[in-house]
């Protein structure tokens, strides 16, 4: 019988089989891939259709074949697939004949969540940064609106989903302006979260551009070493601590986009919202139809929506805003000044010379092959202007640029996006002259209370009826909605339609209430012509009488008429000679920064650009 072994013994033979297995334990796994969508902000009134058809196709894209766990979808409300819409969301207009009306519907996606700026945030900290932190890799979609900031923090800013439940409120709901996500605001949670990751985005909202400031300063320091003597201006910038976050807008931080339709169709939808993300997953957002192979990366998918875009737009990159940043201090503070190093004030001389039409020699394999996509963008600019190829080819700069500056956007008003409102509840005032205003308040609108109370009226309201009552409360109470602008009861209409809750919403009812906004005045002056009663009659007719129009003025719209948009750039049309001008002499002060950088061995910058243009050429996993 053999002998116990014994304790101490025992441990010595456990202690080394304890230290290898620790050995073969396996490495910790590097961060895996993100992949985040945000989209749908505003209010029902600027969340158009065009915006949720551009949200299906990414959402499709991104989460097609991936864990659920990898993918985030902030979107509108937050409906979503596979339970009950919470809130109609998006706005789409239908067409009957020659006219459009207004309908919305829920924005619904698969695992969507609101598009609200605390849960963004915090599901960016507690979620997704810790998903990447470890090498990973997160790629970022915005298909947003967007703005400048309207506290005077002079940012780019995503504007979010502002309507925010609210049971004290009239119709359940309340309206938050500062539902909206600052650049700064994102930037502190990447620097506090990113770690070893990296980020590759594309933003196709308004002002977007400014978001190319995650990753790099807004304004570059001069070398001390350039000039023979300090000048005035100069002084040593605080420290700036990069981020491996690089990607694409559709325009810079102080323009508009094309896009945002609510009546999207395959001729008039176009611009880098509607490309980027049918280039880069091989679809036609207007259809999700199959069209094309889908491209490798998030560059390639730029490329190929450069070529096709011919809007308003002009798309760029975060390694082409660095170098332009370079050279707006080259030409605000760098050329005249006399303190400057002779070898730099010549590199000043040549890089004007470049941007004048030069092309420069580059010597860097990664700007030959920018400089060879630029090339490409410019001939694909002369294809659809020839008459116009001196000038994009090798036009004076200062000519460009008179042109330029007039492709420049309005700014949008403050807290939202140019052309849309937030939902105010305040009315608006009335345009009738006192003599009008006295005809419809004490002969026709008496007139008119009676018949629908009585049911006379019913052929005329139809469906209506109860939200015509509503609006003739309103009139006895002060509002002048009679003489109020065309669009003004579009925040009437939606919450009596009861488009707000999908769930109960009477399509036939919400229809009604639509067709009657838009056409109430003309339908009760018809209705109050065709009287019996002689006052109402000449009332009727003189309230008809549209005033005669300045001679520089168009002719105003036929009453209750819908107006018709502003014929938008289709694919048969060129680009507007403005646009071209700006993107070739964006091209070319681009190129001509880098050219500079490299006469004067600026080394950091050089190796900067480098990296965002590698971040930018990461592959998109399929």
């Amino acid at each position: 019988m053999s002998r116990p072994t014994h304790p101490h013994a025992f441990r010595c033979l456990l202690l080394p089989l304890l230290v290898a297995c620790a050995c073969l334990r396996p490495p910790s796994l590097p961060g895996r891939d993100a992949f985040v969508l945000i989209s749908g902000g505003g209010s029902p009134f600027e969340n158009n259709y065009s915006q949720y058809l551009q949200a299906k196709a990414v959402a499709e894209g991104l989460s097609r074949g991936r864990p659920t766990n990898s993918v985030w979808i902030f979107f509108g409300a937050g409906n979503r697939e596979g339970v009950p819409p919470v809130f109609g969301d998006v706005r789409r207009k239908v067409k009957e004949g020659r006219r459009s009306f207004d309908s919305w519907l829920p924005g619904t996606l698969p695992a969507n969540r609101p598009a609200r700026r605390d849960a963004i945030l915090q599901t960016f900290e507690n979620e997704i940064l810790p998903t990447v932190a470890d090498g990973g890799r997160l790629f970022l979609f915005v298909g947003d609106h967007g703005s400048r900031s309207p506290d005077g923090m002079d940012e780019s800013v995503i504007t979010l989903w502002g309507l925010t439940p609210d049971p004290s409120s009239g119709h359940g709901w309340r309206f938050d302006e500062n539902e909206m996500l600052r650049v700064s605001e994102l930037r502190e949670v990447m620097l506090h979260g990113l770690g070893k990751g990296r980020v590759i985005f594309c933003m196709t909202q308004c002002h977007s551009g400014g978001f190319h400031y995650l990753g790099i300063p807004h304004e570059m320091s001069p070398n001390p070493a350039w000039f023979l003597a300090l000048p005035g201006w100069f002084t040593n910038s605080p420290p700036f601590q990069s981020l491996r976050i690089a990607g694409f807008t559709a325009a810079d931080e102080m323009s508009l986009a094309s896009g945002c339709d609510a009546e999207p169709t395959d001729e008039e939808w176009e611009g880098y919202e509607r490309y980027f993300p049918g280039k880069l997953f091989g679809v036609d957002p207007l259809t999700l139809s199959r069209e094309g192979r889908p491209l490798r990366s998030f560059v390639a998918a730029h490329v190929e929506a450069v070529l096709a875009d011919r809007t308003i737009d002009n798309p760029y990159s975060t390694s082409h805003q660095y170098l332009e940043r370079w050279a707006e201090l080259i030409e605000s503070r760098l050329s005249g000044c006399p303190t400057l190093a002779p070898a730099v004030r010549q590199a000043v001389e040549r890089y004007w010379s470049r941007v004048n039409g030069v092309e420069p020699v580059l010597s860097d394999r990664l700007l030959r092959e920018q400089q060879a996509m630029f090339r490409r963008f410019t001939a694909s600019l002369i294809e659809q202007l020839p008459e116009q190829a001196r000038l994009l080819r090798s036009g004076p700069g200062p000519e460009l640029a008179k042109l330029a500056a007039a492709s420049q956007g309005t700014p949008a008003p403050e807290g939202g996006e140019a052309g849309g409102e937030s939902p105010s509840t305040q009315p608006r005032k009335g345009r009738g002259s006192p003599e009008m205003r006295k005809l419809w308040a004490e002969v026709v609108r008496p007139a008119w209370g009676a018949a629908l109370r009585s049911g006379e009226a019913a052929a005329t309201v139809g469906k209506a009826a109860q939200f015509e009552a509503s609006l003739l409360r309103q009139e006895e109470g002060g509002r002048e909605i009679f003489f109020e602008p065309r669009g003004s009861l579009e925040m009437d209409v939606y919450w009596h339609s009861g488009y707000a809750d999908p769930g109960t919403v009477n399509p036939e009812i919400a229809q009604a209430v639509v067709r009657w906004g838009t056409e109430r005045r003309r339908r009760i002056l018809a209705w109050a012509r065709a009287s019996k009663e002689a006052p109402i009659r000449e009332a009727a007719e003189k309230l008809s009488r549209r005033p005669r129009p300045r001679r520089d003025a168009p002719p105003p719209a036929p009453p209750g008429s819908v107006t018709a948009p502003e014929p938008g750039p289709v694919s048969a049309e060129p680009i507007a000679l403005e646009t071209a001008a700006a993107r070739v002499l964006f091209y070319r002060r681009v190129l001509a920064a880098y050219a500079f950088l490299d006469e004067v061995h600026e080394s950091s910058a050089l190796l900067q650009v480098r990296d965002l243009i590698k971040i930018e050429s990461t592959p998109f996993p399929r």
